[in-house]
């Protein structure tokens, strides 16, 4: 007798380590509404964690989810999503982080599509989730450890097979920006690093052989020939000095097939490691700089950071902050305690994360955030804080004075919104390497008018120079997130808006809603996933809404972008973007336009349903989405819907 569901397990676990007791509750309850990862966490979330909660609080939720997607073959589907109240935030408040790796799959075929840990023990523990249970363990002999140590450790008495998901001292100390970390060097922000370790858990490790239920079998085997082929381009490599390292091949994700940045690279001495984006090239200009300077330290920065658990954004803001207060004479190096003549050695980088980790000294100040530590030392740190800073992420590129179809997307989050950003920054990339060198992408002018209407609403969504169509683009780009970050898709392949191997050189926006019918066998279409992801995107408004959001006043970006002229750009060094023709628009002296900037919030305040007066969501937009209880609980808090 075949199963009623399909893709999904049906089942999450709910920890409470209060009482050291594990539950489970119905993922259906929530899938229907918000399919998965990211959307069902939100619900979770919603309906656990009062506003008043604070992050590092029993009563808050770190939540893990996978998708319907996830274990099923469907490729790039190896993600999983973790949401909680954030500690790295200024205020604290909701947020959410992504990783890879085999962990989201491993609990899916443990059973299970998700694990909601709340409480907090009273010694220091660990999970081990394996067919269909979960056990709260002794985790006193990982206490102190470095991640890749305590990885090992489970190994050994889990099995090679067990992955884990699990904190380094960073997280034990409670340090607002330390990660979570998992297999493949796979990193989430947030500061969810220092909730699991709030809690005195140290791990959540699985073990699973079971596999989901697919409805259609033979349909999902087609698809993911067709999406291999689609997305074929072949291999995507970081831009590094070829003479320092050598890439080797792809570190793929759990059933991935699909080309990707996370690549194996080995140095000029033999070493090999798994690196992938920003984590790679933060601390890299440093060590080159340095006279007889060589890749081996940016190298050894990575590791560094993911041994003690701390978010590598973070410290690179933290780099950047520290050099020019020192240069300005703003900190002198006996406050810091740090020997800036070493910056861009392994040593320093080492001295630096040691310290945040375990608070020691300056350290403690640092383990608090830079935003923090900026309001604790005034203006001689805040005057050096630059554009950089920007509590979760970096602010560095993709900002709205480069691509004006940024704005909307950087305003209305809690953090940075780096998947968000990549659906405008990745196809400019594309489009600059064809300006470059044709042959290495087939993104003409044309074909990037044709991926923006198809998959931004319309033409003008290309402009970047133009406010027109943008309020529609954001709309839809956020949807189509929040339901690639619900199925767990991973962003770096998905959506597929370009193509080498497709006639037109365009991709297919209704690929992802293709894959959910043939794995659920709930049948829909693209407009039927991103009603998903209006509903999920919705309710994470509600959530900053009832935890202090001020429409009015914060759905803007930073200001420096209405008021600093952009000089250069780290992403694009040829400061060029589409504009109205063919010919290329340069954007050096950029600054945003407050007034159609507001004019452009308007036109998306309408097409989201939302008030424009107050910015607050209509009761009837609520009441069409299925969503009657989320007005009720706003008009209980004095906002009416």
């Amino acid at each position: 007798m075949k199963p009623e569901i399909f893709g999904w397990t049906g089942k999450t676990l709910k920890v409470d380590l209060n009482r050291l007791q594990t539950t489970v509750l119905s993922t259906m309850d929530y899938a229907e509404r918000y399919l998965g990862g990211r959307g069902v966490a939100t619900r979770i979330y919603y309906d656990e964690v009062k506003p008043e909660t604070g992050a590092f609080d029993p009563e808050n939720c770190l939540i893990l989810m996978n998708g319907p997607l996830t274990a099923t073959g469907a490729q790039g589907a190896a993600r999983f999503e973790a949401v909680g109240k954030s500690p790295m935030t200024l205020p604290e408040t909701f947020c959410y982080g992504n990783m890879g790796g085999f962990f989201g799959a491993t609990l899916k075929r443990a059973g299970f599509d998700g694990v909601v840990i709340t409480g907090r023990a009273a010694n220091p523990v660990y999970l081990f989730v394996s067919v269909g249970k979960c056990e709260i363990l002794d985790g006193k002999f990982l206490w102190g450890k470095g991640t890749y140590d305590a990885r090992e450790l489970l190994k050994e008495r889990h099995g090679p097979r067990a992955r884990s998901v699990l904190i380094g001292q960073a997280g034990e100390n409670l340090c607002r920006t330390a990660s979570l970390i998992t297999e493949l060097e796979g990193a989430a922000t947030g500061g969810f690093g220092g909730v699991m370790g709030s809690k005195n858990l140290k791990a959540v490790a699985v073990y699973g052989t079971g596999n989901p239920e697919v409805a259609r079998k033979e349909e999902l085997k087609q698809l993911n020939r067709y999406t291999i082929e689609l997305s074929r381009r072949g291999t995507l490599r970081m831009p590094v000095p070829k003479q320092f390292v050598k890439y080797i091949k792809t570190a793929s994700c759990y059933q991935c097939g699909l080309d990707c940045f996370r690549g194996i690279y080995r140095t000029t001495e033999g070493r090999e490691e798994v690196r992938k984006c920003q984590s790679l090239v933060f601390y890299m200009q440093d060590s080159l700089m340095r006279e007889g300077g060589t890749i081996d330290p940016a190298l050894d920065a990575t590791h560094i950071c993911n041994d003690y658990g701390i978010c590598t954004m973070e410290v690179d803001n933290l780099i950047n902050w520290l050099r020019e207060s020192c240069l300005a004479g703003d900190l002198s190096e006996r406050e810091t305690g740090l020997n800036m003549a070493d910056l861009g050695t392994r040593g320093f980088i080492e001295d630096l994360v040691h310290k945040i980790a375990f608070r020691e000294g300056f350290g403690d100040l640092l383990a608090e955030g830079l935003l923090r530590a900026g309001e604790k030392l005034g203006e001689r740190a805040t005057s050096h804080f630059g554009e950089r800073v920007g509590g979760v992420g970096m602010n560095s590129g993709y900002t709205p004075r480069e691509y004006i179809g940024t704005a909307l997307l950087w305003a209305l989050e809690s953090r940075q919104p780096i998947a968000q950003l990549h659906e405008i920054s990745y196809p400019i990339a594309r489009w600059l390497l064809h300006q470059i060198k044709p042959e290495l992408s087939p993104t003409t002018a044309k074909v990037f008018r044709d991926q923006m209407t198809r998959f931004q609403g319309s033409e003008k969504a290309w402009d970047q120079t133009s406010y027109d169509g943008k309020a529609l683009a954001a709309k839809m780009i956020q949807e189509r997130v929040m339901v690639k970050d619900s199925l767990l898709l991973c962003e770096a392949a998905w959506p597929i808006m370009d193509s080498f191997n497709t006639p037109d050189h365009v991709g297919d926006p209704a690929l992802e809603s293709r894959l959910f019918s043939a794995v659920t066998g709930i049948d829909t279409d693209e407009a039927g996933l991103l009603l998903y992801g209006e509903r999920i995107f919705n309710l994470q408004r509600a959530i900053l809404l009832r935890e202090g959001w001020r429409p009015l006043l914060d759905d803007y970006p930073q200001e420096y972008n209405f008021t600093d002229p952009v000089e250069m750009s780290g992403i694009n060094p040829k400061m060029i973007v589409p504009g109205p023709t063919e010919e290329p628009v340069s954007f050096r002296g950029n600054v945003l336009d407050r007034k159609k900037y507001e004019a452009m919030r308007d036109e998306y305040y309408d097409l989201r349903g939302w008030d424009r007066k107050t910015g607050l969501q209509k009761e009837e937009t609520l009441n069409r989405l299925g969503m009657s209880d989320l007005a009720g609980d706003l008009k209980k808090q004095g906002r009416p819907a």
